[in-house]
């Protein structure tokens, strides 16, 4: 009896996994999709041309497509921000619907949808009827949001994370780039902080020199970095579109800071103020009106000491690109050729004070301690004196070649260094000055 029980059992099994083996052989294949309807289900975001959006706070703005760019018409007139209405128009055109709460509902009042919440109303190229979408309130569990289409009456879900994309405000939906300027030919900066102005100007594509307070040589990056900073600055805050008759109420009658940037002849002004409740501080473009707030870092930034905007490597050579260095130190003039070796070796030879060859890898340390010296920090007028060391290199390609002359001179316990062409000096650390003689006195033998 127990026998015959266990093998109906058995006999169970086998029909039902053979069941559904078969159903498997028999069903389409899952491609792991789960297709939904679109709630516009015939609607291309590049084809929307008109944009009305009415968001949770009450602001009511109205955009329209311009070409291939978008404008704010109402409230305010001006430039939309692109990347936010892109990823709008994205969101509206792949909005799928969840579940339906119901197909015909009798009030949607409980729903946050009478009146709506948010109201997303748009037109697209051929197509001049208008489309609304209604988002109401969130469900009790906050994942999801209650929707419908204006036209057609049932009531469904959304998920809950788009909230924010569809919520959308004037400030949000406006371009908030604080200067336009073209990064790209940006050829002038001059920032006033503290009472004190730093003037750089950019000689062709990658040279940036600084003009004040002192004729230098200006650190690309130090520079180009600033220049991005302002290029990429956006508002925080709209505090007021006209502000020009209260400047003394947010610190801008008297800024504390002042940029100018400019691109050939155009100019782009900005001033920082006072700091406002929430920490950022208050600022305007001088050719608007409209007073707005930045990030308060933006100050430090504007801030930094023209030290900061200075090469601090006192030679532009490297020791694979030198062709010749000439040192003279303690009276004596000792000078170094790179010559063509056999095949594509180099090979470095001492010319003076007598010609022979030099030790390769000493040579090489010489020329990494040389080019290596870098300063750090910088005085406005060099001490008087006789000097320690006169360095002249040449480097280069044949037919670019480029020379640069700096003299070291000894300051009380420092080291100055005095690059011909350049008001003042550079202190430079004693500890590197002693190596890089050392370093010459292993190649020549001196002691």
């Amino acid at each position: 009896m127990h026998g015959s029980k266990s093998l109906a059992i058995l006999l169970a099994i086998a029909l039902g996994v053979g069941g559904y083996a078969y159903y498997l052989s028999k069903r389409p294949a899952d491609t792991g999709a789960v297709k939904h309807d679109k709630v516009f289900a015939a609607v291309e975001s590049d084809k929307i041309n008109d944009l009305e959006i009415q968001a949770a706070s009450g602001d009511l703005t109205h955009l329209i497509k311009d070409g291939t760019t978008w404008k704010i018409a109402t409230p305010i007139a001006g430039d939309a921000d692109a990347g936010e209405v892109s990823s709008l128009l994205s969101t509206i055109a792949s909005l799928e619907p969840g579940t339906v709460i119901d197909s015909n509902p009798a009030s949607v009042k409980s729903y946050g949808l009478d009146p709506a919440r948010i109201v997303v109303t748009f037109t697209q190229t051929g197509d001049a009827t208008p489309h609304k979408l209604l988002v109401g309130s969130k469900t009790p569990t906050g994942s999801d949001l209650y929707a419908r289409v204006e036209g057609k009456p049932a009531l469904f879900l959304i998920t809950g994370s788009l909230d924010d994309p569809l919520n959308k405000t004037t400030f949000s939906l406006r371009d908030k780039t604080v200067l336009k300027f073209p990064r790209a030919t940006a050829d002038f900066l001059t920032v006033t902080a503290a009472g004190k102005t730093v003037t750089l100007a950019k000689k062709g594509e990658s040279d940036w020199s600084m003009k004040a307070p002192v004729d230098a040589r200006a650190d690309f990056s130090a520079v180009d970095s600033l220049v991005g900073r302002l290029a990429d600055l956006q508002m925080k805050s709209l505090v007021t579109p006209d502000g020009s008759k209260d400047l003394k109420k947010y610190g801008l009658d008297k800024p504390d800071i002042t940029a100018t940037i400019g691109a050939g002849s155009a100019r782009a002004s900005l001033a920082i103020g006072g700091k406002s409740p929430d920490g950022t501080l208050y600022a305007r473009d001088l050719t608007r009106p409209a007073i707005f707030t930045v990030e308060a870092t933006l100050a430090d930034d504007l801030k930094k000491k023209a030290d900061d905007f200075r090469i601090k490597d006192l030679f532009e050579f490297r020791s694979f690109s030198a062709t010749s260095l000439e040192i003279t130190q303690g009276g004596q003039t000792f000078v170094f050729v790179k010559q063509k070796g056999t095949g594509d070796t180099d090979t470095w030879k001492q010319t003076k004070p007598s010609a022979k060859d030099a030790d390769q890898a000493k040579l090489t340390d010489l020329l990494s301690a040389v080019s290596g010296l870098r300063a750090e920090s910088f005085v406005d007028k060099a001490a008087s004196g006789s000097d320690e060391a006169v360095v002249l290199a040449q480097f280069g390609e044949p037919g670019a070649s480029k020379a640069e002359t700096v003299a070291f001179r000894k300051s009380g316990k420092t080291i100055q260094a005095i690059r011909q062409g350049e008001a003042g000096a550079a202190v430079v650390p004693t500890a590197d000055f002693d190596k890089a003689i050392a370093a010459l006195k292993a190649v020549t033998g001196g002691k």
